[in-house]
C-alpha cells in the first residue's frame, strides 16, 4: 500500500509508562494508554485514523515532527531505516496482515538516570525529578497477565520486536521471557527478530541467551552517549570501565553467536554534539558499528539546537572538520533548527543538575563551556 509512513498500520508502540503510538518517535497528548485501553480501542481510536488518512494523503501529521525535522536537515530518520530494513515485508505488506512490528517497554525499571532523560522513562530519575522540577511520577507496572495476552493476539504475524527501557534486563524481565517464549512455542520465532537498546551497564543472565537462539536474530544496541568523563556524566552514574568490560564480551559473543548483531545508539544532545566526531572516531576504534544517531526532541531545554546562533555556529564549524559523513549531516541540522528560546532554562538546568549530581560541566565539556562564556 502506499503511505508516507507505514507505521500507523504495521507497527505498534508501548512505551515505558503505557502509553500506545504508531512509534517510539510519535508526539501527542492525546495517546490511549495501555493500562487503561486495549489495542483494540487504540487501533479504533479517532487519533490513529486521523493519522493513517495524512499518511496516506502524503502530509505529515504534527506527531511526526521528528522524522519530519531530521529528514529536512539531511539526517536519516526512522521513518527511513525502517524502510530500509523492512523493504521486503513492507513491499508485500497487506492490511490483514495488522502489525508485524512493535516496540514494547516492559516498564521504566533503570539502573541510571541519564541527563536526557526523566522520571518517565527511568525509575532512577523519579526522587530527582521531582526535587527539581515539581512532578512525581511513581513506578508503574504497564504489562500484566490480560496485556500480555492482548498484544500477542494483536501480533500474530509478528515479524520483529523492539524492546527499550528503563533497562531492558530488569524492567518485568520475566513478564519479557513469557511473552516471547509464546512465539518459541508456536514456533514463530525462527522468524521474528529481537532488537534491544540496552545501557550496556547489565550483563544478560543465560537465561536470554538460551531463550535467544530460537529466535531469526539478535540486534542488540547498546546505547552510548560520549566518551570517558563525558558517557558518564551524560549516563550519570554508569561507569566507562565497565561499558568498555561488557563491550568486550558484546564483540565476543558476536563473533562466537549466529544471531547475534550489534549497534550503537547515540542520543544526540545539547551536552554532546559538539563532541559528535569524537565519538564517532571511538566507535570506529573500538570496532564498533557506526552509530545510529537520534536528537533529542524532550526535554525541550537539551535539544542539540538550544543554544545561540553565534554558539550553533561556532559547533556547527567545529563538526564540518570531522572525516565523517554523517557528522556533517548534523552540522546542517545545526544551520536549519533553532530551539535557543530553550537556551536560560538549559543553562539554569545544568547547574542545578550540576549541583544536584555533584557533577560539573565546565570540566567535562570544557569546549562548550568556553564557547558559551565567549557568547554571552
Amino acid at each position: 500500500m502506499k503511505a508516507l509512513c507505514l507505521a500507523p498500520w504495521s507497527n505498534i508502540d508501548i512505551a515505558p509508562r503505557g502509553a500506545i503510538a504508531p512509534c517510539c518517535k510519535f508526539q501527542s497528548d492525546e495517546l490511549l494508554n495501555i493500562t487503561s485501553s486495549t489495542i483494540e480501542e487504540y487501533t479504533n481510536s479517532e487519533l490513529l485514523n486521523n493519522v493513517k488518512q495524512q499518511m496516506l494523503d502524503n502530509e505529515w501529521p504534527e506527531g511526526c515532527v521528528r522524522c519530519k525535522t531530521e529528514e529536512a536537515s539531511g539526517i536519516k530518520s526512522k521513518r527511513e531505516l525502517d524502510y530500509e530494513r523492512w523493504q521486503d515485508a513492507y513491499e508485500s505488506y497487506t492490511l490483514d496482515q495488522g502489525f508485524i512490528t512493535a516496540s514494547i517497554a516492559f516498564g521504566n525499571t533503570c539502573n541510571l538516570k541519564c541527563i536526557t532523560c526523566s522520571s518517565s522513562a527511568s525509575s532512577r530519575w523519579r526522587k530527582e525529578y521531582r526535587d527539581l522540577y515539581g512532578v512525581d511520577r511513581a513506578p508503574v507496572e504497564t504489562i500484566d497477565n490480560l496485556t500480555s495476552d492482548d498484544i500477542y493476539s494483536a501480533l500474530p504475524n509478528a515479524i520483529h520486536f523492539d524492546i527499550p527501557g528503563g533497562e531492558p534486563f530488569l524492567s518485568e524481565t520475566q513478564k519479557q521471557l513469557d511473552l516471547l517464549q509464546r512465539y518459541v512455542d508456536t514456533n514463530q520465532s525462527k522468524n521474528i527478530t529481537l532488537h534491544y537498546t540496552t545501557n550496556a551497564q547489565v550483563w544478560p543472565k543465560q537465561k536470554w541467551w538460551d531463550l535467544w537462539q530460537n529466535f531469526k536474530e539478535i540486534d542488540m544496541q547498546l546505547s552510548i552517549d560520549g566518551v570517558d568523563d563525558r558517557y558518564e556524566y551524560i549516563r550519570y552514574p554508569a561507569k566507562q570501565s565497565v561499558l568498555n568490560t561488557n563491550i568486550q564480551k558484546y564483540l565476543t559473543a558476536q563473533s562466537e553467536t549466529n544471531n547475534l548483531r550489534l549497534s550503537v545508539s547515540h542520543t544526540v544532545s545539547a551536552y554532546n554534539i559538539y563532541y559528535l566526531d569524537e565519538f564517532f572516531t571511538w566507535c570506529a576504534d573500538h570496532g564498533l558499528p557506526k552509530p545510529y544517531c537520534g536528537r533529542v526532541h524532550n526535554p525541550e531545554h537539551m535539544r542539540p539546537c538550544v543554544y545561540k546562533d553565534t554558539i550553533k555556529e561556532r559547533i556547527s564549524k567545529h563538526l564540518q572538520s570531522s572525516m565523517h559523513p554523517d557528522v556533517l549531516q548534523w552540522s546542517n541540522y545545526l544551520k536549519n533548527n533553532d530551539s535557543s528560546k530553550y537556551y536560560n532554562k538549559f543553562l539554569t538546568m545544568r547547574d542545578k543538575h550540576d549541583v544536584y549530581r555533584n557533577t560539573n560541566f565546565a570540566k567535562t565539556f570544557p569546549e562548550v563551556e568556553e564557547l558559551i562564556n565567549g557568547f554571552q
